[in-house]
């Protein structure tokens, strides 16, 4: 379970990294927009952002809770071996 909340961490933070790329991106391209066309990118753009957050930290929250589990089962076990 360990290995499991590992996994998810680093696919948190490789989405993360390729949020970012992304965004660094688009600002070099946005530059040039002008109008409407720039306006609805940018309240696209900050939605997606907004949904990135939320999964980053949906993840976290996810990670954290195995973490957490697989330490009160160690505990757990320890206790169930050291009663006998």
């Amino acid at each position: 379970m360990t290995a499991f909340a590992n996994r998810i961490g680093d696919v948190n933070a490789s989405v993360q990294g390729e949020i970012q790329r992304l965004n660094a991106l688009v600002d070099e391209i946005k530059q040039g927009w002008q109008g409407q066309a720039a306006a609805a990118y940018q309240q696209l753009q900050t939605r997606f952002n907004e949904d990135a957050t939320k999964l980053n930290q949906v993840l976290d929250e996810i990670r954290q809770a195995i973490e957490s589990t697989t330490k009160l089962y160690s505990q757990t076990e320890q206790e169930q071996a050291s009663s006998f």
